[in-house]
């Protein structure tokens, strides 16, 4: 065993209706556990992970923190909470998911030795911007000058983070990750059966939290455009989210007559998900521009995942979007809101198979040389090594 202790405070983990955070907080841990580091993974008990799992089941320890009103006291949980590690532990370091939850943890720094990572994911940053959230620039500035790391898995959000800081803290950009070993291409015809899809079927997919932003409703219309040019063309939208938003799409997927050519997955056990992604020819996810409120697509791991399966993926030039694709080599960028120029391009990959077949393949070599989890971990790695020899 690794005599390093390494500690990860998260307010999402799988198995969980959460989105790229439960993710990203699940693989790094799963890959540093695998380098034989000492874990422990504080986590908020309601809603951040299924209720119906085992956590006792797993090879390291997940401490569940209760609190109610979390989006008020999440700092007072969280500093609790670490308290108590930090007094048993010797010399940690702790990732933290959001600057939000560092503040519980950067007033220890007078009492305890221990070194804290803040990751920066993208929505805590950029609604900072916000009416709501701008009074919160201040808290910001000191909790992330207390940090000894940061790190902004996007250039969007490392500049959006740039632009509230009065300081010139250091920010270091490592992207999000895929596991190649759990997303790979399958091989097979029955897979499709298994879905009750055709092999002629010309499949799309988007697999997301269902929210406003994700922006469903042109990759909808896009759909509706195009049965009349392809009938055997299908959409799946797998996810959960905002329940008042999914009515609203069910609602005009019926009033347009497309239930034959859309249809809703709902929740996608992580288990399933390779099949989902290998079910499709073309992954897309037309995210909006950020709102007022600060809502913006940080990354988009599900590019990542879809890409790892020999997709090639369809995003729109919003957020950090354009950090996973890389124009007209894994798949395509697009102008939000533009529902022709969605069209276009999925007409393109549609009708000229020898793109096709480039974008498959330049999918699979972008996620080997730059977000495979294996390749990602090892720059977490030399972090953790440089903090923990500096305490």
């Amino acid at each position: 065993m690794n005599s390093k202790n390494i500690c990860l405070v998260t307010e999402e983990f799988r198995p969980s209706l959460k989105g790229g955070i439960a993710t990203w907080s699940t693989e790094l841990v799963n890959y540093l556990n695998k380098q034989n580091f000492e874990i422990t993974v504080y986590l908020k008990k309601r809603g951040g992970i299924n209720k119906s799992f085992n956590i006792k089941n797993l090879p390291y320890k997940i401490i569940l923190i209760n609190g109610r009103d979390w989006a008020y006291f999440k700092k007072w949980y969280v500093k609790r909470a670490i308290f108590g590690y930090l007094r048993k532990h010797k010399k940690p370091i702790i990732f933290s998911t959001n600057w939000e939850l560092s503040q519980g943890i950067v007033c220890f720094k007078k009492y305890f030795k221990f070194s804290l990572i803040t990751i920066m994911h993208g929505l805590e940053i950029t609604r900072l911007g916000s009416k709501k959230y701008k009074n919160r620039i201040k808290s910001f500035n000191k909790t992330i000058s207390l940090s000894d790391k940061v790190i902004s898995v996007s250039n969007y959000t490392k500049d959006k983070a740039k632009s509230f800081l009065n300081n010139d803290k250091e920010i270091d950009v490592i992207p999000n990750f895929a596991n190649m070993d759990s997303f790979y291409p399958i091989h097979s015809k029955n897979l499709r059966k298994n879905y009750n899809l055709k092999g002629s079927d010309i499949v799309i997919l988007s697999l997301s939290r269902l929210t406003k932003r994700k922006g469903h409703f042109i990759s909808i219309d896009a759909i509706k455009n195009l049965t009349k040019k392809y009938s055997n063309i299908k959409y799946l939208i797998a996810g959960t989210g905002d329940i008042a938003y999914e009515k609203k799409l069910k609602t005009y997927v019926k009033k347009h007559n497309l239930d034959s050519h859309i249809y809703f997955l709902g929740y996608v056990r992580e288990s399933h998900k390779n099949e989902i992604y290998n079910l499709c020819d073309i992954y897309m996810m037309t995210s909006l521009p950020m709102d007022m409120y600060g809502s913006s697509e940080g990354f988009g791991i599900t590019f990542l995942e879809a890409n790892a399966c020999g997709k090639p993926v369809i995003g729109t030039d919003v957020g950090g979007i354009s950090d996973a694709i890389q124009n007209g080599y894994n798949g395509f960028l697009i102008k939000p809101n533009n529902l022709l120029e969605l069209e276009k391009t999925i007409i393109n990959i549609i009708n000229n198979k020898k793109l096709y077949k480039s974008l498959t393949e330049n999918s699979i070599n972008h996620i080997k040389k730059n977000f495979d989890i294996k390749l990602v971990g090892k720059r977490y790695d030399m972090i953790i090594n440089e903090l923990y020899d500096s305490l």
